[in-house]
């Protein structure tokens, strides 16, 4: 029979183990998978305080090590609340892909909207982030994998299972899209941009352009091929849209924004 415990009872075994609220003779008259549960759960509980002291110290230490970074200047210091500027630039992310992506996809479309919150609450000037149709797999792996998103400011991003339609006017809806004809050239505060949730590795062709011509909404591209030579197709995570919009945003220079966020190994430098 496998004794194989989690390693806080690592070197105890039910056979020597002085249990905490019964008698030894009574904890050896219980099933061997009875004992085996009390013996973990005690032991985790005479622990709990060890292992939080443990937590509380490596949550120092990363703060600790953010500060060295700050004063290196290798990032930023958080920006306050008080110290950012807001815009009145609107912008959505549509998360409803949930059927054109795998576990790990899903996985990293959640990751890519934590980056555009982070952006969003350290940007300078930042605006109105609207995350729809968030359902299915996306919405359990935030509700299992990523709970801190209930603590989430509203100012700096909203979350729900609403269409973008049910909450603006059609008429201001702009989907951006790679496939689109048209090129924006500046970003208008009475439009609401809206960026595709989904991990795209060229699976889904036109698939967001499609999606706003069934709507019947404006559709464009960011004019990333006026400004810089891409040594791949104009494909970029959702975050690093975002953050080119926030750029943009802050400082209206469309090359500067792309030069900034977009991956030097995705520029054609010859």
């Amino acid at each position: 029979m496998d004794e194989t415990v989690p390693h806080w009872t690592a070197g105890l075994s039910v056979d020597s183990y002085e249990p905490k609220e019964m008698s030894r003779e009574e904890f050896q008259l219980l099933p061997r998978k009875q004992q085996k549960r009390i013996m973990k759960q005690e032991m985790w509980d005479r622990r709990a305080d060890e292992f939080k002291e443990k937590q509380r110290q490596k949550n120092r230490d990363g703060r600790r090590r953010r500060k060295e970074r700050v004063r290196e200047g290798e990032i930023p210091p958080r920006r306050k609340a008080e110290d950012q500027t807001r815009t009145g630039h609107r912008f959505v992310i549509d998360m409803d892909f949930d059927d054109k992506m795998d576990d790990r996809e899903i996985k990293s479309i959640c990751a890519q909207v934590q980056r555009c919150y982070a952006a969003n609450r350290q940007a300078a000037r930042c605006v109105d982030l609207h995350i729809t149709q968030l359902h299915g797999r996306c919405r359990e792996r935030f509700d299992t994998g990523l709970s801190q998103h209930a603590g989430w400011a509203v100012e700096h991003i909203k979350m729900e299972d609403k269409e973008y339609p049910d909450l603006f006017p059609l008429e201001s809806l702009v989907y951006l899209t790679a496939d689109s004809p048209n090129v924006i050239e500046t970003l208008d505060e009475t439009k609401v941009y809206i960026i595709g949730g989904l991990v795209d590795k060229n699976r889904y062709p036109r698939l967001t352009l499609d999606k706003a011509e069934r709507q019947g909404i404006q559709h464009a591209q960011l004019p990333i091929g006026r400004y810089v030579q891409m040594s791949t197709r104009k494909i970029m995570t959702v975050n690093q849209i975002f953050e080119m919009l926030l750029r943009f945003i802050d400082v209206p220079d469309w090359k500067a924004a792309f030069l900034d966020v977009i991956p030097a190994r995705k520029l054609d430098n010859e």
